[in-house]
């Protein structure tokens, strides 16, 4: 079939759209109404007898270049590819994937776009029986923009990629078989609004509807509810019909399961209105998302012509002075930002897909989801309705490219948001937005989009919402920067605590006054982290003018490719990794989970700060339980506690809680007299009680004991020394030490040597370490400043040693200048305390010299031991990795496992698997043969069979290989995560800062097939 295609709608500013049909609710109509109401949210879609899913394999084709696609385009002549719909070029072979934080792909010059682009083709078919019937085409995403053609004639064009677009077919189609033609242009004008962060993707990657509806059809409905008097609601329905009018009737049902609540009947006309008051229902919220079925009949002469349903939620939202309140009562939001992202489809998210999502979030105690940075499928929204989240629905409006410095950016952030010839744009995708999606309870706040400067725009977008939608109020982070300052809340991005406080305390300016305060984006959660989420919980509850905020972001944004892929060797790949020449490299591996899903522990952290339950301690026995829900009593929760003797389960139970919403309930726990002779912890695990799944945990530490150091054999130890080596001996072993480099060069006891003596890193014993592999956290400030003071380089240089006999043990002192090329940095001290039993009391001490920094990663030595002691067991904090800033995942236990099992698999290699609190670590081989440490008083230690000089240089998981080594760190002092990726450094108390010198003291000792004490 042949086709004239026009060339010009994408480029051309005057051209927003045409032939499209007015914006209007998401729904599926069928015309049986059981049928319907067996149907989830997730499966109506696919099921209706009234919609067609047009998804599948479709016929593609692809061209490089504008000048290469026919404007006489015969369809006959053309040899296509297959492909699926939905998908991206970028997810099936035609483009590389490139990934951009905040810039363009092209030089900006708005409206202007590049001479030559890509263009992709899409073919398909579908038939037709009757052509009484009315055809509705239904785009739920196109990524730019899209001509679309049918049969030989243009039907019409629309651009924005993330809102639906819809076009009447009936002037075009034809009985039988029906061509359909749809022509993608990489870039369109509409690109300069969609400069968001992530891989940058184009094609038809959401469903394709086509509707199959009667001459008179529902067009669009809205769902209005308002409080009234006594708890009760008042209901408001409105509805738009198509068509003739004559022998029809419209009936609206209000449902409680199979209850009818309300109901009524009326003869059509084109606008009609249903009034339901004083409705006795339960309200809507994040923690009890009560729905009611609506279901909207048409009939013609008794008989139905199709039924829609809408889960129906009643709310109020309210902003009273800077007090945000849902139903009534101030909220805060546990939120996240969602992207649409499948490491292998992209931009397509399936049915599947969002449920898994939504569900791990529930999962996690997360309540409230920013769409950043556009509206999500409908189904995520239907989702939210019924399984509780507060949702900030955000337009698909970025132009971040513009108020950037660099590379196709250029700083002038305001240079679209300001320009009028705009406005009937950013409106567009604003108001589509809104009628799309308005009849959903979980949407909360509506957002105008995301980092574009302002206002001029904005404004206008913030009035139209205000006069169609006045209940429900308008977020927007971008204008923080400029003289409006905000709409209904104040919000911002990655605000540090100090000054979250101070906006709390109304002394950061008037500004900040008067309005409730959200943290769109806060605590970056880019690789190892993020630091201080606690910290941030704690100052939000400190007062009901803080709403909370959402974690940027929710997961990690990756290309997956299989193991036999021939192009690419890692698993993930992502910005750079494709051979594109501008891209933000790793920037995009920023979230909560794993491309996968698989959490990473800074998800772990947040489902332990986003709890329900807070318990306090009041007495030896009695524990004060706090719920942090507003509409949900605790009573789905029961705490089963355990009470844990050097890390050895002593008694324990389950306890049932019934603390009302925002209210306190005190429980006692048979506890016995707490042991002063040992360490005594009281682990708390919520549960719910209906699943039987873990909702959080809590622990309380009731006694710590300090280690003592070991007591040895009585054996004497004695001292050889000559030119080159310190000997020490005694029964059953024997330490070496060099005097060329005052290296522990040998522990050898009980017949095995439990140092590795062909070290890896090519330097036996403990040697000093100040530096860490640059975590995310880490790379985006501190980094550069560590690499301007070159302190990778940094290496241990020896400077004298001293040996001597003293009372019952040979001490062995060590000392070192730690330099860079001549520069001494700082100077060390190793003291070795050698007992009987060969059991080493080391002190490690770092000074500063002039040319030192005050702000260190760290403060350790490693030590590599043979790779057969693999095998790990500690008495610390755990299972997961941990810091000082993010460790409530982490209670402190005995646990066990592997030296492989402590690597965290990030896809951007960094520092990992850091424990802290450690009282001892046991490593041994599979006889239970090995070396203990032993903290005197505590320690954070790492393990890997790498080392950190492998890790520093890798780029991608696969370049950890195994060095056959068992790589030991053991730290005084190391580094807060913090979110400086993006956030806030760690807070000063988390940050290895000292003046002058700085010390600690640990022990080690062999182990032969027992525990170390």
């Amino acid at each position: 079939m042949q086709y004239t295609l026009n060339k010009e709608n994408y480029r051309r500013f005057d051209v927003l759209e045409a032939g499209k049909r007015p914006a209007r609710a998401y729904f599926i109509p069928y015309r049986d109404r059981a049928a319907l109401c067996r149907e989830t949210c997730l499966t109506e879609r696919y099921r209706s007898d009234m919609v067609r899913v047009l998804s599948g394999e479709w016929d593609f084709k692809y061209y490089d270049k504008t000048a290469l696609v026919p404007k006489d385009f015969d369809t006959e002549r053309v040899q296509f590819d297959r492909v699926q719909v939905p998908s991206t070029w970028q997810r099936t072979g035609y483009r590389e994937p490139v990934y951009l934080n905040s810039r363009y792909e092209f030089h900006l010059m708005p409206p202007e776009l590049p001479e030559e682009m890509a263009v992709g083709v899409y073919r398909t078919t579908f038939s037709v029986e009757d052509l009484s019937k009315t055809y509705i085409l239904s785009f739920l995403g196109v990524a730019p923009c899209l001509d679309v053609y049918l049969n030989g004639q243009t039907v019409g064009y629309t651009e924005c990629a993330h809102n639906t677009a819809e076009f009447d077919l009936n002037p075009y189609v034809r009985e039988g078989e029906n061509e359909l033609l749809c022509v993608v242009h990489r870039w369109c004008t509409g690109t300069y609004l969609e400069c968001q962060d992530m891989f940058r993707e184009t094609g038809i990657f959401r469903d394709v509807l086509l509707y199959e509806l009667d001459e008179t059809f529902l067009n669009d409905f809205e769902v209005r509810t308002k409080a009234a008097a006594d708890g009760k609601y008042d209901l408001r329905v409105s509805a738009e019909i198509a068509g003739a009018a004559a022998g029809c009737t419209l009936e609206a049902e209000l449902l409680d399961g199979d209850e009818a609540l309300a109901k009524e009947e009326k003869p059509v006309f084109p606008k009609m209105q249903f009034d339901f008051a004083a409705l006795c229902v339960q309200a809507w919220s994040a923690e009890l998302p009560k729905t009611y079925t609506l279901l909207l009949t048409l009939k013609k002469d008794g008989q139905t012509l199709c039924v829609v349903r809408s889960k129906t939620g009643f709310k109020t939202v309210a902003i009273d002075g800077d007090v945000f309140k849902f139903n009534g009562v101030h909220i805060k939001f546990k939120g996240v930002n969602h992207h649409d992202s499948n490491p292998v489809t992209g931009y397509v998210m399936t049915a599947a897909d969002i449920e898994k999502d939504l569900r791990l979030m529930k999962q996690y105690n997360v309540n409230a989801i920013r769409t950043s940075h556009y509206p999500p499928d409908p189904m995520l929204l239907s989702l939210a309705d019924e399984m509780g989240f507060y949702v900030v629905d955000e337009a698909d409006i970025e132009t971040h490219g513009t108020g950037s410095v660099g590379p196709h950016k250029l700083y002038k952030p305001n240079l679209i948001s300001h320009d009028p010839a705009w406005e009937p744009r950013y409106l567009d995708r604003v108001q589509r937005m809104y009628l799309r999606d308005r009849n959903h309870p979980c949407v909360t706040m509506w957002s105008l989009g995301n980092e574009s400067g302002g206002y001029a725009n904005q404004d206008a977008c913030y009035r139209y919402l205000k006069e169609v939608c006045p209940e429900i109020p308008v977020h927007y982070e971008g204008v923080i920067r400029t003289k409006r300052k905000g709409y209904d809340v104040i919000s911002e991005m990655y605000t540090d605590i100090a000054h979250v406080e101070k906006t709390r305390d109304g002394v950061r300016g008037s500004e900040y006054n008067g309005k409730p305060f959200f943290l769109c984006e806060y605590a970056h959660a880019m690789g190892v982290g993020p630091g201080s989420l606690e910290d941030y919980w704690q100052t939000f509850y400190s007062s009901d003018k803080l709403m909370g905020g959402c974690i940027w972001e929710w997961c990690d944004h990756a290309v997956h490719h299989e193991a036999n892929d021939p192009k690419y060797k890692n698993e993930y790949t992502y910005g750079g990794d494709h051979g594109e020449t501008l891209h933000d490299g790793n920037f995009c591996v920023d979230g909560l989970f794993y491309p996968d899903r698989t959490p990473h522990t800074g998800a772990r952290e947040m489902k332990e700060v986003y709890r329900p339950l807070r318990a306090r301690q009041a007495d030896e026995k009695t524990y004060v339980f706090q719920n942090t829900n507003r509409f949900r009593a605790s009573d789905y929760i029961d705490v089963r506690w355990e009470l844990l003797e050097n890390g050895v389960p002593a008694s324990g139970g389950t306890v049932r809680t019934n603390v009302p919403p925002l209210g306190e309930q005190k429980l006692e726990f048979p506890v016995d007299t707490v042991r002063r002779d040992a360490d005594v912890l009281l682990n708390m695990t919520y549960v719910d009680r209906e699943s039987g799944e873990e909702v959080a945990h809590e622990q309380f530490v009731l006694n710590d004991v300090p280690n003592a150091l070991p007591a040895g054999k009585s054996a004497p130890v004695s001292l050889e020394k000559d030119k080159a080596r310190c000997v020490v001996t005694g029964e059953g072993f024997r330490v070496v030490f060099s005097r060329e480099t005052g290296a522990l060069e040998s522990l050898f006891a009980n017949g095995t040597e439990r140092i590795n003596t062909t070290p890896a890193g090519g330097v036996c014993g403990f040697v000093p370490n100040i530096y860490r592999a640059p975590i995310d956290n880490d790379a985006y400030a501190w980094t550069p400043k560590w690499n301007r003071k070159k302190l990778p380089l940094v290496k241990p240089v020896f400077v004298a040693m001293d040996a001597k006999e003293a009372g019952d043990c040979v001490q062995v002192q060590a000392k070192y200048k730690l330099v860079c090329g001549k520069l001494p940095w700082y100077t060390c001290e190793m003291t070795y305390s050698v007992y009987p039993g060969a059991v080493l009391a080391v002190s490690a001490k770092l000074k500063r010299t002039a040319f030192g920094g005050k702000d260190l990663p760290r403060f350790g030595v490693t030590v590599e031991l043979p790779a057969a002691f693999c095998a790990v067991e500690y008495y610390g904090r755990g299972p997961y990795e941990n810091m000082c800033d993010f460790n409530l995942q982490s209670p402190i236990g005995l646990y066990r496992s592997t030296v492989r099992e402590m690597h965290e698999n990030y896809l951007k290699p960094q520092d990992n698997g850091n424990h802290g609190g450690t009282k001892r670590v046991v490593l041994t081989d599979k006889n239970g043969v090995g070396l203990a440490v032993l903290g005197l008083p505590k320690f954070s230690f790492s393990v890997h069979d790498y080392t950190q000089a492998l890790l520093c240089e890798a780029k991608h998981r696969e370049d950890l290989r195994s060095q056959h080594t068992t790589f030991l760190s053991v730290d005084g002092f190391m580094r807060g995560a913090g979110s400086n990726a993006c956030g806030p450094d760690a807070l000063e108390r988390y940050r290895f800062t000292f003046r002058d010198s700085i010390a600690f003291r640990f022990a080690v000792m062999p182990v032969d097939g027992g525990e170390a004490e």
